[in-house]
This record gives C-alpha cells, sequence and structure tokens, in this order.
C-alpha cells in the first residue's frame, strides 16, 4: 500500500477547500454501520433529501443498471441495490452539489459529466468482460477518481490552462506536470478528498495511483489491478469518444491492461462500439 506523508495531508488539510462530509451523509454512515442495518431506516433518511432522491432514481433507472421496469421510490431502490450501492449513489450526488461553480476555475458540469461517462463505462467493460467485481466499485471509481481536479481548480485560477497543457504533452503524466506547477497534484488531494469522505480504503488507494503507468507492470491478479484496468479503458474509450484520439495513459499501459482483462483489440473495439452508442 502506498502511504502519502501526514504532513502532506496536513498541508492540504490547510491550503485547499476540501468539502465537508454532508449531515446526511454522516448520519447514512453511522445506520450502515450498525451491527443489523435497518434497511427502511436507511430509506426514510434518504427519502428525506429530495434532490438527492430524485438524482439516485435517476441513476437507477439509468441503462447501466439495465432494469426491465422503472424504480419510482426509494425504499425499492436500497432493496434493490443494497446499503454499499445507496452509499455510493448518495456520496455521489453529495460531493457534486457541495462543490460551486462560482469558486472553480473549469467547467463543473462538463467534469462531472465525464466522470460519470466513465464510471457507467467501467460499469458496462465489468460486465461485458465478466469480471467479478462490485457494480458500486466500479461506479465509485470511476466517478471519483478526478475528484481532486475541481479542489485543485478551486485555488488555482490558471487550473484550465495546466489541463490543457498535459492533454497536448501525453509523455509527461499530469500529475508530474501539476507537481511543476503546483508542488502538488490532483491525485494526492483526490485521496485526501476520498479519505475525508470515507470512501472504501482500496477505492482511496487507487485514487491516489491512478496515473501510475506502472501499476499493472507485475500482474497479480488483485482485484485492485482490475478496478485499475478497467479504469485505464474506460477513460481511453470516453476521451476517444470525446477527442478523437486515445487518452494520455493509453499508449503505456494498453497492452497490460489487455492481458490483466485478459482480452485483445477485438473485444476492445466491441466495448468501444457498445459504448459509443450510449455515451452522453
Amino acid at each position: 500500500m502506498l502511504k502519502v506523508d501526514e504532513s502532506v495531508l496536513k498541508d492540504i488539510g490547510r491550503g485547499f477547500t476540501v468539502p465537508a462530509q454532508p449531515t446526511l451523509l454522516l448520519a447514512l454512515q453511522e445506520k450502515v454501520s450498525e451491527p443489523d442495518p435497518d434497511l427502511d431506516e436507511i430509506a426514510a433518511l434518504i427519502a428525506q433529501d429530495v434532490s438527492v432522491s430524485a438524482k439516485i432514481l435517476k441513476t437507477i433507472n439509468s441503462p447501466m443498471y439495465g432494469l426491465a421496469r422503472s424504480i419510482a421510490d426509494i425504499p425499492k431502490s436500497v432493496k434493490y441495490i443494497g446499503m454499499n450501492g445507496i452509499v455510493t449513489l448518495v456520496t455521489s450526488s453529495l460531493i457534486r452539489s457541495s462543490i460551486s461553480q462560482k469558486d472553480c476555475s473549469i467547467a463543473l458540469e462538463g467534469f462531472w459529466d465525464n466522470a460519470t461517462n466513465i464510471a457507467n463505462a467501467a460499469v458496462y467493460i465489468g460486465q461485458k468482460l465478466r469480471r467479478r467485481v462490485a457494480k458500486e466499485k466500479l461506479f465509485t471509481l470511476g466517478l471519483f477518481h478526478d475528484c481532486g481536479i475541481p479542489v485543485m481548480a478551486m485555488k488555482y485560477k490558471d487550473y484550465q490552462e495546466t489541463l490543457d497543457h498535459a492533454d497536448k504533452t501525453p509523455s509527461e503524466p499530469l500529475p508530474d506536470i501539476e507537481e511543476s506547477v503546483y508542488q502538488v497534484n490532483h491525485a494526492t488531494i483526490g485521496y485526501y478528498v476520498a479519505t475525508s469522505w470515507r470512501l472504501p480504503v482500496d477505492i482511496c488507494q487507487l485514487i491516489l495511483r491512478h496515473h501510475d503507468r506502472d501499476f499493472l507492470e507485475k500482474l497479480d491478479g488483485s482485484e485492485e489491478q482490475t478496478l485499475f484496468a478497467i479504469l485505464k479503458m474506460a477513460e481511453n474509450i470516453v476521451h476517444e469518444h470525446k477527442y478523437f484520439r486515445p487518452s494520455s495513459d493509453w499508449a503505456y499501459v494498453q497492452d497490460s491492461v489487455f492481458t490483466a482483462l485478459d482480452c485483445d483489440e477485438y473485444d476492445f473495439q466491441d466495448i468501444m462500439e457498445d459504448l459509443n452508442e450510449n455515451i452522453a
């Protein structure tokens, strides 16, 4: 497990505006951690927030879940996707609403739309390749892997320029470029945000290392490597759909991703064709 120096985390806490956990999420996490959680109580707690409830129902009824008929209320949603799934959806809704566009130097709507596309693509890839990884883990990683970016954009007014430069310089990973400009990078900040919001430990670690081009160098068949490989494939497919060229990391990880997921270029093209029809 990769460790982050405590002094770095303290500096982040002092120097960056990291959204605090909302009361609803704290209450939900407390309910879920009980020895025998009551799903009806969890559903009632979530239903108190109309905005969050609406977003959960929209996600549940999206093509990602492939339901034969729509689900119209929160109690049925909780029972359908379970506690871990519902916590993921509530967290995603709350963290999105906790960052204001007026304080941010990038377009947040586009950022979250892109993250949602990657999250949905990751879930689809996991199902298509029959990987035994929970949907909520794939969705959480896809949605939050870049959660440090809006936090960086709240502090640095020129941050969009740095993103543009990185996109034109694929040979250099984005965190390295950020370090040279700001002496901190979005992966470390994303790790801080994820741990602050109490996301699963393995997801926090992958957020920290999601630009590590050597992560799959020694394959061990672990779930973490499967999650990483699916994320990189999802990132690339969404990036190619939007910009008609591969993502910056893809050339460096493509072969190891195919090996880790036991697939080839034909499988990849098949998945990409399917997803291109559904990417928003």
